[in-house]
């Protein structure tokens, strides 16, 4: 007798004839199991649900198991996989197995009740590999980055050679932006697999991060060549071009960011086509071409200049936008009544052509030559309403401050933002010396970081007392200076053309381009970056000595020898 083991094909003609010969229902589930290792998951499913199989099936948890595992590869099956294993884990609760697969069903759609079914299996079979490393994926896709450097390790303590633990490893480390440490790691699954596209892609994206993006279009490009499907190295691709100035290229990768995942989110506001070249825009007499802004407020206000290089090029159009920019589009552009608000069309009833608003810089061919520059482009429609008049401070300069982005967005958040504390020292000496009077414009909680300077007469809040960016604008046009970390009212000030100082990461949005301190798209504004990741404290510095350049004087010298 040969031990020779059979092929999943071997086997399921071994059930197939079986079945035929006895007509027994036991036999379904080896049949479905053949079916499920042949990857005809259809006739596996169909198989399970024969009339009369239940009742043969015995173990009745495992039939339940084997319907969620095939169920779970069918089109349109995910319910049914879901009630399949639950049922199955009510006649067996303590199957790492079930529990495990479970968790993979729900992973990407219910991530938090996937890492409590990972944690059950795992208590019943701590030396599972496969399941410390999707625990660990699962853990990413929460943000949860220390808790899934703990589950990889023991992933790839125990089975060290798969590639996808340590890209998964070294995307855990992007997360706590541990750059140096995800770079080891993508490179690491690289070695093990020279052919593993995910991880030329973060390879690719962890080099964009510390500023070399030379090498990440290396890796990003070997990884497109990988994947031709992954919308993920198209969309850093585009943003190394941008990042090293490389507009013509980048302009157009940028496009495939309506395929990417963090795009799924927004929906297009008409069913129309989307306008591919200037060439089919719309003319006089023809339904207006639809603008719509897809991205955030700063984004709106940087990238909305474009709309006047549509009124030179007579191309009629609607601007679709946010309701807090709606005053400040509607009124500060001279556009009227052709800014609507977003969400206000039927995209299936509207066939109008379409274009998002950051699509605009690639149908006119914008390289970094061509950056149309010329600011103010934003204009007060009339004098502030009477609560938002600044008097003159009696000395000195009225300077604007925002030191943190919107908490909302958690990972920008930690990122783009300083504590207050590290730039007061300044401004309070300032203030000592006469020579600065200071305005808050900080929103949300943070604004509460000014607290203890509450009892400066020379110190301004206007936290809850402007209503949308008009109100700020009128604010910012009073203003001598304005200090912000990036946000939209970076761009606010800038597009009014007032001095602005911009404080930045070390790894900065891509539309501040490398290692430059001023900005091709703003002629009033200064970069200050941070010297190394996460060092704050240079900024602080770096600001401290542009006031005395500015001041022309040595404002730490000058208040010693008062209190002296």
């Amino acid at each position: 007798m040969s031990n020779r083991s059979l092929s999943s094909q071997e086997a399921l003609e071994h059930a197939i004839r079986g079945r035929q010969i006895d007509g027994d229902s036991r036999w379904v589930l080896p049949l479905a199991m053949a079916h499920w290792l042949e990857g005809r998951y259809p006739d596996a499913l169909k198989a399970l649900f024969e009339p009369s199989v239940v009742q043969a099936c015995d173990p009745l948890w495992l039939y339940h198991n084997l319907v969620g595992m095939v169920a779970r590869k069918v089109e349109g099956q995910n319910a049914r996989a879901v009630k399949a294993f639950e049922r199955s884990l009510e006649l067996e609760p303590d199957r790492p197995d079930t529990l495990y697969n479970f968790a993979n069903l729900l992973k990407d759609d219910d991530p938090e009740r996937a890492v409590d079914l990972y944690r059950r299996s795992l208590v019943l079979e701590p030396s599972a590999a496969s399941a410390w490393h999707n625990y660990g994926t699962a853990l990413n896709s929460l943000t949860q980055y220390e808790g899934a450097l703990l589950a990889l390790r023991l992933s790839l303590r125990l089975d060290p050679l798969v590639a996808d633990v340590w890209c998964n490893l070294g995307l855990a480390y992007f997360g706590l932006e541990d750059f140096t440490n995800a770079e080891r790691a993508f490179r690491h699954a690289i070695s093990l697999e020279a052919s593993h596209a995910p991880s030329h892609t973060n390879l690719g994206n962890a080099l964009i991060s510390v500023l070399q993006p030379e090498e990440a279009l290396q890796y990003l490009e070997r990884g497109v060549e990988l994947d031709q499907s992954s919308t993920h190295s198209l969309w850093n691709l585009a943003l190394a071009y941008l990042l090293l100035g490389d507009y013509s290229k980048g302009w157009e990768y940028y496009e495939v960011r309506f395929d990417n995942e963090d795009f799924e989110h927004v929906t297009i506001p008409t069913s129309g086509p989307r306008l591919r070249d200037l060439a089919s825009a719309p003319r006089e007499g023809q339904p207006p071409l639809v603008v719509w802004s897809e991205q955030g407020l700063g984004d709106a206000i940087q990238f909305c200049r474009y709309l006047k290089l549509l009124d030179a090029a007579a191309i009629p159009y609607v601007f679709l936008t946010r309701p807090s920019l709606m005053t400040l589009m509607r009124d500060w552009t001279g556009l009227g009544e052709r800014v609507q608000l977003i969400g206000s069309t039927d995209p299936e009833a509207d066939t109008r052509p379409h274009v998002a608003l950051m699509s605009l810089p690639r149908l006119f061919g914008t390289e970094l030559h061509t950056i149309p520059s010329i600011c103010p482009y934003l204009k007060a429609p009339a004098p502030p309403r009477e609560a938002l008049h600044l008097a003159k401070p009696p000395g000195g300069i009225s300077v604007g401050i925002v030191w943190a982005s919107n908490p909302d967005n958690k990972a920008m958040y930690r990122h783009k933002s300083l504590p207050l504390t590290l730039l007061m020292p300044l401004f309070e000496r300032l203030i000592d010396l006469d020579l600065l009077e200071l305005h808050s414009l900080q929103f949300g909680e943070d604004a509460e970081q000014i607290a203890p300077w509450r009892h400066r007469q020379e110190i301004h809040e206007w936290n809850n007392r402007l209503t949308d960016f008009s109100d700020t604008a009128h604010l910012l046009s009073q203003l001598d200076l304005v200090i912000t970390v990036d946000t939209a009212v970076a761009h606010l000030a800038a597009a009014l053309n007032k001095p602005t100082w911009v404080l930045l990461p070390q790894n900065a949005d891509f539309r501040w381009l490398r290692q430059r301190s001023d900005s091709p798209w703003y002629p009033s504004m200064r970069v200050f970056r941070q010297k190394t990741h996460g060092d704050w404290q240079s900024v602080a510095d770096q600001l401290d000595e542009a006031f005395d350049t500015m001041l022309l004087l040595d404002s730490k010298a000058l208040m010693a020898e008062r209190m002296a």
